[in-house]
């Protein structure tokens, strides 16, 4: 049975991505081997593209659906509102009257 292949996380990736790229910058490489490890440090690249573009669709997920409670919280005080303003008691400061001794203008 063969083992299968672990799927690095994003962190992983990008730090062997910049070990990739310190041995080439450091010329502890021969020409063969650079080859190689171009090729890995490209894998890399698009793997770490590939999860950053999944993580902003589903940052961006997240952030709609709040947006769209958050208008239904505000839409729903709204009713309440209109509902309060819809009866025809006036408000309870206005049913008391003035204060006692001082005439209503």
């Amino acid at each position: 049975m063969a083992a299968s292949k672990k799927i690095p996380t994003y962190a992983e990736a990008a730090a062997e991505l910049q070990e990739i790229l310190e041995k080439i910058e450091g010329g502890e490489v021969d020409v063969d081997e650079v080859v190689a490890l171009v090729r890995r440090g490209a894998e890399l690249i698009r793997f770490c593209r590939e999860r950053l573009d999944a993580a902003r669709l589903e940052v961006g997920k997240v952030v709609a659906d709040l947006d769209a409670l958050e208008q239904e919280q505000a839409g729903a005080a709204d009713e309440n509102e209109d509902d309060h303003e819809a009866t025809d008691e006036p408000p309870a400061a206005a049913r008391r009257g003035p204060p006692a001794g001082e005439l209503p203008f």
